[in-house]
C-alpha cells in the first residue's frame, strides 16, 4: 500500500515540475506580448499586409501620360496631351486631356472637337498664333474599360506649300490601360542585327526593315528575295499606297513606298510559305507607350517615321486614285524600333539608309505622329 502511495507522490511531484518548467520554457522561447487594455478593441493590422501603409495613401494603380499628334500636312500641327489615373481598387480611370496648335504663322480655327471613346467634346472658334495655343482642355471619368479612344478633330481652311487645301486636321491614337504598361521596365534594348538596304534596294526601306525583323525571329529572309516574290508593286500614280508598293524598290527614282497593309501581307504570305508560326498584324494608331510595351517583351517594332528627324516632313506628290487623294512626304523613312531609355529621354531605332543609332524620345514620338502613326510587328 506504501509503494502505491509513494507512487502516487511521485507522478504529482512530476507533473508540477514539468508545469513549472513549461510556464519558464514560455517565457524563454515567445515573445512577452502584453494584453491589450481592451480585449474586444480590433487590431489596427491589416490581415496579410504589412499594417503600416493604408491601401489610401499607395501610389496609384496606373498613371500615364504621352502625346498624340496629328499628320503634319500644313503649316499646322495638333498635339493632344492626354493623362490617366486609376487609383487602386477603383474601376473608375480618370482620364484628361488638352489640345493645342502648333503653328508656324496665324492660323484661324473655325471650330473643332475632342472625342473620348466616341463622346464629343465640343470648342469653339480659336486663332493660333504659334506653339502652344490651348484649344480645348476636357476631363472626363470612365468606368470599366481597358482601351480608350482618342481622336481631336479641327475644322479650318488652310493651304500648305503644295496647294493641298485641307479642311480637317485630326490626331487619334489608342491607348492600352493595363497594368504591364505601368511596370515597364525604365530601358530596354533588343539584340538586334542591323541590315542595309544598299546597293539592291535604293527605295526599299519598308521590304528591307521586313528582312531584319524575320532574320531576328530565326527565318532566312533574305531582301532581295522579298521584294522579288513577296512584295506586290505598282506603277506610280496608279497604286495605292496601301495596297501594293508604289514603284519599285530597286529603283532610285519615281519609288514612294508603301504603308504597313502592304508589308504585313509580304510578311504573312512568307511565314506561310516557310511554315512559321508567327503572324505580323498592323497596329497602326498604337499609342507610343504600346510600341515601348512592345519593345519590353522582345518584339521589334516597324515605324513610319522620318530619315532626318530634325526635318519635319512634308507632302512631296499628290496622287488621286478612284477619286480619293493619296500623298507622298518628303523626308520619310521606315525603321525598326528596338530600344527606349526614360531615364536618358531616348529611343534606338535600326535605320536601313544608316545604321543603330539613338534619338530624342520626344522628337521620335512627334515625328511619328506626323507621318501618320504608322506602324507594325511580327509575333507569335
Amino acid at each position: 500500500m506504501k509503494k502505491y502511495i509513494s507512487c502516487i507522490v511521485l507522478v504529482i511531484l512530476c507533473l508540477v515540475c514539468g508545469m513549472v518548467f513549461y510556464a519558464n520554457a514560455n517565457e524563454l522561447f515567445a515573445p512577452n506580448v502584453p494584453e491589450a487594455e481592451n480585449k474586444n478593441e480590433e487590431s489596427t493590422q491589416t490581415m496579410g499586409g504589412n499594417g503600416l501603409v493604408d491601401d489610401e495613401v499607395l501610389p496609384p494603380l496606373i498613371q500615364m501620360d504621352g502625346t498624340i499628334f496629328s499628320e503634319s500636312l500644313t503649316y499646322v500641327t495638333l498635339r493632344l496631351e492626354w493623362a490617366v489615373l486609376k487609383p487602386n481598387g477603383s474601376d473608375s480611370i480618370f482620364l484628361s486631356c488638352e489640345l493645342y496648335a502648333d503653328t508656324d504663322t496665324k492660323i484661324t480655327i473655325d471650330d473643332g472637337y475632342i472625342y473620348i471613346n466616341e463622346e464629343k467634346e465640343e470648342f469653339g472658334k480659336a486663332v493660333c498664333e504659334g506653339t502652344g495655343t490651348l484649344l480645348h482642355s476636357v476631363t472626363k471619368e470612365l468606368q470599366d474599360t481597358e482601351e480608350i479612344r482618342l481622336s481631336a478633330i479641327a475644322n479650318t481652311s488652310i493651304s500648305d506649300k503644295n496647294g493641298v487645301t485641307l479642311d480637317m486636321l485630326e490626331a487619334s491614337g489608342n491607348l492600352m490601360i493595363n497594368e504591364n504598361l505601368s511596370k515597364l521596365s525604365g530601358s530596354h534594348l533588343i539584340d538586334f542585327e542591323h541590315i542595309s538596304q544598299f546597293p539592291s534596294l535604293p527605295s526599299g526601306d519598308e521590304i528591307t526593315c521586313l528582312s531584319m525583323v524575320l532574320n531576328y525571329f530565326k527565318y532566312e529572309a533574305d531582301k532581295n528575295e522579298l521584294s522579288d516574290l513577296y512584295l506586290e508593286k505598282g506603277p506610280v500614280g496608279y497604286t495605292k499606297p496601301t495596297e501594293a508598293n508604289v514603284g519599285n524598290p530597286e529603283s532610285n527614282f519615281n519609288s514612294f513606298g508603301c504603308l504597313p497593309p502592304v508589308i504585313v501581307k509580304a510578311s504573312n504570305k512568307f511565314i506561310m510559305v516557310n511554315d512559321g508560326n508567327h503572324t505580323a498584324m498592323d497596329i497602326s494608331g498604337a499609342n507610343t507607350h504600346m510600341l515601348y510595351d512592345y519593345v519590353s517583351k522582345d518584339i521589334p517594332v516597324i515605324v513610319w517615321v522620318c530619315e532626318d528627324f530634325d526635318i519635319t516632313p512634308q507632302i512631296s506628290r499628290i496622287w488621286i486614285i478612284d477619286g480619293n487623294t493619296y500623298y507622298a512626304k518628303s523626308n520619310s523613312c521606315t525603321m525598326v524600333l528596338i530600344g527606349y531609355d526614360f531615364d536618358k529621354n531616348t529611343v534606338t531605332l535600326a535605320n536601313p539608309k544608316g545604321n543603330v543609332f539613338e534619338v530624342d524620345m520626344e522628337l521620335f514620338e512627334a515625328r511619328y505622329g506626323q507621318m501618320g502613326s504608322y506602324c507594325m510587328v511580327v509575333s507569335e
